[in-house]
This record gives C-alpha cells, structure tokens and sequence, in this order.
C-alpha cells in the first residue's frame, strides 16, 4: 500500500480548497525570499535576475505602465507590488485572508499607496464591474481556484477590450518521467505537513494530500527514517509509525490546464488574440549564466536596463504550446 492509498484508507481526509489546504497557514508563501519585498536585490544571486525578468515579463505583456491591474493571487505581493510603481493602481484579489493580510502589510511596510488588496472566497464572482481593468496578471495562480476555466470567465468579465492578460501557470507536462509521485516535508508554524503530490498529465489533473503534524520538519524525517522524504520509500509500515504524529488530514484536488486547454479556454471566453511566448524570468536565468561575474551590473538598475528590451523582445515571440510557456491573451 503507498503512502496516497494508506491515507484514504486509514485517515478519511477532509477535501478543502487550496486555500484551507495551505496558503492560509503559510507566514511567508515565499519563505521570505523575495527581492525588493523582503530582501536587497543582490545581482550576483541567479534568483534575483530571474524575479527581475519576471517583473519586466508581467509589465510588458500585461501593458502594466499607467494601466489599473489586476493580480490574481497576489501570495505575499508579487507580481503586485513590484509592478507598482509603473501602474495608476494594482489591485490584487486572494482567496486567503491570510494572504491578503501579508499583501498588505508588506504594501505598508514599504510605503506602497497604489496597490490595493481583496478577499474573494475560491470560486466566488470578483467584486468588480464589466470592463473594470486595463489588464490582468497571474502568476501560477489560475490552477490553485476551484474551477480555473470559470476563473478565466471571470478575468474576460472584468477585463476592458483591448486589455491585455498575461499567464504564468504550472502544467504537469514537466513532471512527467518520474514526478508524477512526489512527496514533501513542509515547515509551518507550530510543526510541519508531510505533502503527497499524484499527478495525472494526460487529464491534467493533480490530488495533494497534507498530513498537519505535531513535530517538527526534521523530528518527522527521523520518524520516517529518511530525509528529504521519497514517496517511493513511503511505504505502510512508515505511515504507521508518523500516524501518532497526525492532526490532520486534508485533500485538495486541482485542475492543471496545459496551453493547448488554456487557449482553447481563453478564446471561448471573448479573448480574440491568444498568443503562447517565451518567458521572461527564464531568460534572465540564462543571461545570468552566461555573464561572467565581472561583467555583470552592480545593482538593480542595472541588472533591470540590461533585461529590458531582450526581455521585451521574448514576451513577444512565439513559443511552442507543447512546451506549455507562458500566454499572453487580448480581450476582444
């Protein structure tokens, strides 16, 4: 029996959304990792040039500069409160009032009047009127709502025409090959949840299991007798002995859109322009690797003027749908 079987079996795990299942009870969703929201910008860390596409990706695509956006899911800020500066207001909508409470007090923290944050229980009608927004922003986001395809409908609504929405997403193309079983151990305050991930590619479908555990990250490894965990080495005998352990037990089944379903989606939602590109955070990635460090900008400003028109350059070619990159969508 694996770990996923033994679950069903022995716990009767309570279905929740995403939210209930971890982002409410998450301090950081970054693990207090993010430049500019958390911490300096540093240009000799790879990390901190790829957020820096990553923000240049969402401004241009999105057609952020002097635009009121959208974020959908905001997490701790981002892409929101990066994206700031340039916009007349960004106004990011959460499904955690946790989330929400982090988005502002980072907001406040650093003196960011024009970004705005709101509560919108999963599944629920965004708060907004028809054509209210210039443009839309979502950063791995539109998979972790109960229906994403009913989430796209609602971004179309809100939407002006000729607005811009710009999609990063997680399909389950990248997990094939031995991914599709994978499990976690997770630090959250007070002790940890042991992640089960099962992923189903061809109907783009994953089902995560948490166990909320009264012991520590590593106090759980020693238990299960490995570290980091492996689901394959999850077998009866060590769920058994971290049963004693378990507080809770919780499911979250989520819909994965690949780019093919997610054009189709967009384009039966009023999107007449549906455009699948490369990724920004990625190549700056990848220029970062190919810079020496004695070639690279000392600071922010220069890191951001050396990605800004390759950047600009790569939102705007087109990337294979098989390789499920990000998409760019014109409302009609």
């Amino acid at each position: 029996m694996d770990a996923a079987t033994w679950v069903e079996t022995e716990l009767e795990p309570r279905d929740c959304a995403s939210t209930a299942f971890i982002y409410d009870h998450m301090d950081s969703q970054s693990g207090r990792s993010l430049p500019g929201i958390y911490q300096p910008f540093d240009p000799a860390q790879r990390a901190h040039w790829y957020d820096a596409g990553s923000t240049l990706d969402f401004m241009h695509a999105a057609g952020v500069a002097g635009a009121r956006m959208l974020d959908l899911g905001p997490g701790d800020g981002w892409p929101s409160l990066p994206l700031a500066p340039a916009a007349a207001e960004v106004v990011g909508v959460d499904g955690s009032e946790r989330r929400v409470a982090v988005c502002r007090e980072n907001a406040r923290r650093l003196g960011i009047a024009n970004a705005e944050f709101v509560h919108v229980p999963p599944g629920e009608r965004l708060p907004f009127p028809n054509a209210s927004f210039d443009g839309v922003v979502a950063a791995s986001s539109l998979e972790q709502t109960p229906d994403p395809r009913a989430t796209v409908r609602e971004l179309a609504r809100v939407l002006r025409p000729g607005g811009r929405l710009r999609i990063h997403y997680e399909a389950l193309s990248a997990y094939r090959g031995g991914r599709e079983r994978e499990a976690e151990l997770w630090g959250m305050t007070g002790g940890a949840m042991l992640m089960l991930y099962q992923r189903d590619a061809a109907l783009e479908q994953a089902v995560q299991y948490g166990l909320v555990l009264d012991l520590e990250p590593s106090a759980a490894g020693e238990i299960l007798g490995q570290w980091p965990v492996q689901y394959a080495r999850l077998d009866e005998e060590a769920m058994e002995r971290l049963r004693p352990h378990v507080t809770e037990a919780r499911r979250c089944r989520l819909s994965h859109p690949s780019a093919l379903s997610l054009s189709r989606w967009l384009r039966g939602s009023g999107f007449l322009d549906v455009r699948a590109t490369h990724d920004g955070g990625q190549f700056a990635g990848r220029l970062f690797d190919l810079t020496p460090a004695e070639r690279r900008p000392a600071d922010r400003v220069g890191v951001v003027e050396l990605l800004e028109a390759p950047v600009r350059c790569a939102v705007e070619m087109a990337a294979p749908l098989e390789a499920d990159p990000p998409i760019t969508a014109i409302r009609g």
